[in-house]
C-alpha cells in the first residue's frame, strides 16, 4: 500500500489542567484524550486531507485501544501500529496558564521500547511512503537509523528535534545527521539548544529550506536560499490553547508537500492551520479539516487591512 505520509513516533494519553483563578492548579486532570507528537501530527495530516499511516507501539491494554481508536476514528491507517503485551503508554501533563500558555510534563513508556530494528522491520512501509515525519523524542540510535535509511533511499523526512539536545551540533556526528535531514521545524528554544546561539536568523541562513524556525507569537522564518522569509502568526480572536499547534504545522506542512505544493505555499497554509488549532483546548480538537482549513484562509485573506 503507497501512503502519502508515514508518521515514525509515539502517541500518549494527555491530561490538561487548566489554572484557576488563585493562579493554582486543580489535583484532577478536566480533560483526558489521547495525544503525542506523533499521533498529533499523523492526525492533523490525515485532516489536512493526506492518506497517512503511523509507525507506532502501544501498551496493549484499554488506554492503547483508546488511542489506537482514535486514530482510525481520524482517518490514520494503524495497520502497522504495535500493541504489545505489559509495555506502559505514554503519558502527558498539561498546564495551561491564564494566557493559553502551556507547560507539559511527559512520561515516557512505549516510545522507549522502539528499536532500529523497526526501521528495516517497516522498510517496505517507508519506501511506499512520499514523506516521512519524525519526532526525535525516541531513542536517538532508533532515530539515526531513520535518518539514514531516508537519507540512503531519497526519502523526504520532516523532522521535529522535541528533544533537541540529542541533536546539538557540538556532539559528534550530528551535524552530519542534521545535513541528512530533508527539513527540520524547530521552535526558538528548540534552535538555541541545537546550534547553541541566539542566533536565530543566523541557523536559518545556514540552512536554506531546511531549518523552519517557528517562534510562536512572532510567526515564523526560514530562508528560501536567496533571502531570509519572516511570516507574522496569524491574528486570531483569542488564543486558548496553543498545545499542538506545532504539531498542527508540521502535520499540514507534510499533507501540502505531499501534493506537490511548493515549501513556501506548503508554510504559508499550515501556520494558517495552527492558527486554527490554537482556538480550541487540547491538541487535537481544534486541528482543522481541510474545506474548514481554506475557508479560513479565505476568510482571513479577504479581512480588511488594519490602519
Amino acid at each position: 500500500m503507497k501512503y502519502d505520509i508515514c508518521v515514525f513516533g509515539g502517541c500518549c494519553i494527555d491530561q490538561t489542567f487548566f489554572q484557576n483563578d488563585d493562579g493554582n492548579y486543580p489535583d484532577i486532570p478536566q480533560i483526558r484524550v489521547p495525544g503525542g507528537k506523533g499521533s498529533n501530527q499523523a492526525v492533523a495530516a490525515a485532516r489536512a486531507g493526506a492518506k497517512v499511516t503511523i509507525i507506532t507501539r502501544l501498551g496493549n491494554d484499554k488506554e492503547g485501544y483508546d488511542i489506537k481508536k482514535n486514530l482510525e476514528v481520524n482517518g490514520v491507517d494503524t495497520s502497522n501500529v504495535e500493541l504489545v503485551d505489559g509495555l506502559q503508554n505514554d503519558t502527558g501533563e498539561i498546564y495551561i496558564d491564564k494566557n493559553a500558555n502551556n507547560d507539559i510534563k511527559r512520561k515516557n513508556g512505549a516510545i522507549d521500547s522502539f528499536t532500529p530494528e523497526m526501521v528495516e522491520k517497516y522498510a517496505e512501509v517507508l519506501l511506499n511512503s512520499k514523506i516521512i515525519v519524525a519526532q526525535f523524542k525516541m531513542p536517538k540510535e532508533v532515530s539515526r537509523e531513520l535518518i539514514n535509511f531516508c537519507a540512503a533511499n531519497n526519502i523526504m523526512l520532516i523532522i521535529t528535534p522535541s528533544t533537541p539536545s540529542r541533536l546539538r551540533v557540538s556532539e559528534p556526528g550530528n551535524l552530519e545527521l542534521i545535513n541528512k535531514i530533508s527539513i527540520i521545524t524547530a521552535n526558538e528554544d528548540e534552535c538555541k539548544t541545537i546550534f547553541e546561539t541566539d542566533d536565530i536568523e543566523g541557523c536559518v541562513r545556514k540552512y536554506p529550506n531546511k531549518l523552519i524556525a517557528t517562534l510562536g507569537k512572532n510567526g515564523l522564518m526560514y530562508s528560501n536560499g536567496s533571502e531570509i522569509i519572516k511570516l507574522p502568526a496569524i491574528r486570531v480572536d483569542k488564543v486558548v490553547d496553543s498545545t499542538g499547534a506545532g504539531d498542527t504545522f508540521n502535520g499540514n506542512l507534510a499533507a501540502f508537500l505531499s501534493e506537490g505544493d511548493s515549501l513556501d505555499s506548503s508554510i504559508d497554509k499550515a501556520r494558517y492551520a495552527s492558527a486554527l488549532k490554537i482556538q480550541q483546548e487540547t491538541a487535537q480538537k481544534g486541528m482543522p479539516y481541510r474545506e474548514d482549513l481554506e475557508a479560513f484562509i479565505r476568510r482571513v485573506e479577504h479581512e480588511p487591512m488594519e490602519i
